[in-house]
Formats: structure tokens, sequence, C-alpha cells
């Protein structure tokens, strides 16, 4: 009993989340949001299916996550261009902010971060706009990314570099078929729930 309504708590955090950010969220099935997590975008945050957002999680920018990812907690996501910190003559404070109404900014490729389908992102990483991160990449604890990561690598430290590969040519051709006909779905009453079928390869 405890288990379900655990599980009708943590289903209603995450509504509340999705109502709050309705103007600029949309997202698939499976969206878990832990506690303190704040959602904002100039623009637009788009989620994939069977995301799960740790705790203290900061989105404050254009945002594409994939599929099946995996955000720890106090991981930030931000903006390596939000103020105009250039205009001569207007002190930093004052500056033109991406979240301005009239800032042209804000549509800008450039400000967004994109994370593909497979994704575990570290306890506290920092990730900037303007990154892509492959799929199936692994960011460590701590990691800031400032630049694109290769699929299915694992990148670490302040900048995050490639420190590794998750899997083989062969291991990838296989964990992807296996994932692409397999059957995965996520409830909120914990592990012993979720139905985790990897496919036939």
């Amino acid at each position: 009993m405890i288990n379900v309504l655990l599980a009708i708590y943590k289903r209603t955090r995450t509504q509340i989340y999705v109502l709050r950010a309705r103007k600029f969220l949309t997202y698939g099935k499976g969206l878990h949001i832990g506690s303190k997590v704040r959602l904002w975008a100039p623009h637009s945050i788009k989620f994939g299916v069977n995301l799960y957002l740790g705790h203290e999680v900061s989105i404050e920018c254009n945002c594409v996550i994939g599929d099946n990812c995996l955000v720890s907690n106090r991981v930030a996501f931000v903006g390596r261009n939000d103020h105009d910190y250039k205009s001569i003559g207007v002190p930093v404070r004052f500056s033109p902010w991406i979240g301005n109404t009239s800032d042209s900014r804000k549509n800008e490729q450039k400000n967004v971060v994109k994370v593909s389908d497979d994704v575990w992102i570290g306890f506290g990483a920092i990730i900037l706009t303007g990154v892509s991160i492959g799929k199936g990449t692994i960011v460590a604890a701590g990691s800031v990314v400032t630049i694109d990561t290769p699929d299915y690598s694992i990148v670490g430290g302040i900048p995050a570099k490639v420190v590794g590969s998750r899997f083989s040519d062969k291991e990838i051709s296989r964990h992807e078929q296996a994932i692409t006909n397999g059957r995965f779905e996520f409830s909120e009453q914990g592990y012993n729930h979720w139905i985790v079928e990897p496919g036939k390869e």
C-alpha cells in the first residue's frame, strides 16, 4: 500500500511540473521528474519517452532530450550565451538577456542542448548550450560538457573529454537491435514493476 501511495505522489509531482512548464514543454510517456526541479526555456523543451530527471535538476535553456535517458540529481543545462556581456556601456547585470521577449537569440540553434537516446548524465554535471550529446553516451559526475560527444562515448572532466567507450562496434549493433525490438515501460512503483524485455538480436 505504501508503494502505491508513493507512486501516486510521484506521478502527481511530475504532472505539477508538466503543468507549470506547459507553455514550452512537450514530452513522451514514462516521464519521471524528481523534487525541486527547475524547467524553463526561452522557446522549447522536448522530452522523449522514459526520461528520468533526478532531484534538483535545472534546465534553463532550449533543450531536446531523447528516449530512455537518465539525468541524475543536480544536473544543470545552462546557456553559454544567455547574457550579452559585450554590450559596451551596459553593466552585465543590465545586459540583454535571452529571456527578454524582444531578444532574437532565443530561437538560434546554438542556444540548444541536444541529448540523444540512451544517455546517462551523472550527478552534478553541467551541459552548456550548443552541445550535442551522442547516442548512448555516459557523462561522468561533475563534468562540464562544452563540446559535442561521440556516440557511445564515456566523457568526464572539466571541460569534459572522451575517457572511454561504452561498447565495442559489435556490441553497439547488438545493443541497438535489442532496444529496437524490445519493450520497456516505466512504473513509479519501482524497478520490480517495470517492464524490461530486450528484443532478440
